[in-house]
């Protein structure tokens, strides 16, 4: 076998390794493709809930607590007790007249 049919042979037997590895450059490059969106996506969910926790922090310090509507219930029922006191004394002073 001569140099020139060795070299046939060699470069027969590349073009499948060869068309193998162009296939997958390709395929590589489609992986780095969906993993690049992938982590786009990721990323965007990460702010979107860093987005949430702030609104829940948000709203957690706006929001009334337990000791805030305790307070507003005794507010509440020293107004209606005042009120139900000056009523009977009205009602006192208009039976007296």
């Amino acid at each position: 076998m001569t140099n020139e049919e060795l070299l046939e042979k060699i470069g027969e037997f590349m073009k499948p390794l060869v068309s193998g590895m162009a296939h997958l450059k390709t395929e590589v490059s489609h992986l780095k493709t969906a993993v690049d969106a992938l982590k786009a996506g990721q990323d965007d969910l990460r702010d979107n809930v860093v987005g949430l926790q702030a609104g829940q922090k948000t709203i957690r310090s706006e929001m009334a607590t337990k000791a805030d509507i305790k307070r507003l219930e005794q507010k509440i029922d020293e107004t209606a007790k005042d009120h139900e006191e000056r009523i009977e004394q009205l009602e006192l002073a208009h039976h007296k007249n």
